[in-house]
């Protein structure tokens, strides 16, 4: 069995891992020889937060897919089936899948939310968070610092969370499913990241619109900036559209042109990337700062 809708959104989403891997090489080619590690912060931000989001996109596309395949109707509505099913093969290995693909979302939050921290203040969370070198204590001639023990929470937040997220499928009559991903914790971190990074986007066009500066280095300042709004605002809307779906049913018959404005809204955001990194003229200046 598979959902109906599940089979008409293949093309947006493979749509949108194309767009995404288009951006990637074109971010690598502005750089190219270069160690990414060697690259300008910004560049490492997105170039990794958009990898993490292209690893998201190809599981996301197969998983909700598979998920139902092992369900053999008719089918009778009740308890959700979730989580790692034996009885179910397909959705066990959709769970396992899914694990993967939380891991690239969660780690697009953080590299866009890093991204968005560097471009509004200059601060590196990733200097201030996992690189720091202030000790905690020594065991056994081992230095423990801050930035050691910030990897380990993150490493054990990171488990917790992919443990909890789960692959749902539901039973609407005897032929008919919806699968659907029970987000739980994993959400509200991506939502406080994401909402973190939409706060200081906002700040910062509004700054730029006062401020003087060189005209291109301005103008990708505003796409950056613009694409983490629009992506941020692609999260809010699955979780306004989950929320609104689960009071209104009636909102049920049109979920496909939902669904496919959800992706149109992400495909949206990568244009802007693009757009932003997109060498308009030379600049000396201009691309030591991007």
């Amino acid at each position: 069995m598979i959902e109906i809708d599940q089979l008409y959104l293949l093309p947006a989403k493979i749509f949108e891992v194309f767009l995404y891997i288009i951006v990637l090489f074109s971010l690598n080619k502005k750089y190219k020889g270069v160690p990414l590690m060697k690259r300008p912060s910004i560049h490492i931000y997105f170039f990794l937060g958009i990898a993490g989001w292209i690893l998201y996109m190809i599981l996301d596309t197969i998983i909700f897919a598979i998920a139902p395949l092992s369900l053999v109707g008719p089918l009778t509505p009740g308890i959700p089936i979730q989580g790692y099913t034996p009885e179910y093969p397909s959705l066990f290995i959709a769970n396992l899948l899914r694990d993967i693909g939380i891991i690239g979302a969660i780690l697009t939050a953080w590299f866009y939310c890093m991204a968005a921290v560097r471009i509004n203040t200059g601060i590196s969370l990733n200097q201030k968070i996992f690189r720091s070198d202030k000790k905690i204590l020594t065991i056994k001639g081992f230095k423990l610092t801050w930035g050691h023990f910030s990897f380990i929470l993150a490493i054990f937040v990171l488990i917790i969370f992919i443990a909890l997220d789960q692959i749902v499928i539901e039973v609407i009559d005897s032929t008919t499913i919806h699968v659907s991903s029970d987000w739980g914790v994993a959400m509200i971190l991506i939502i406080v990241l994401y909402g973190l990074s939409t706060i200081l986007m906002v700040k910062q066009l509004l700054e730029l619109r006062k401020t003087e500066m060189e005209i291109e280095y301005k103008r990708r300042a505003k796409f950056l900036g613009w694409s983490i709004i629009i992506f941020t605002s692609g999260i809010y809307y699955w979780a306004l559209l989950g929320f609104l779906v689960g009071k209104f049913e009636g909102l049920k018959q049109f979920s496909l042109a939902f669904l496919y404005l959800g992706h149109i809204i992400w495909m949206t955001s990568a244009i802007f990337v693009y757009n932003a990194f997109k060498k308009r003229k030379s600049n000396k200046e201009i691309n030591e700062q991007i």
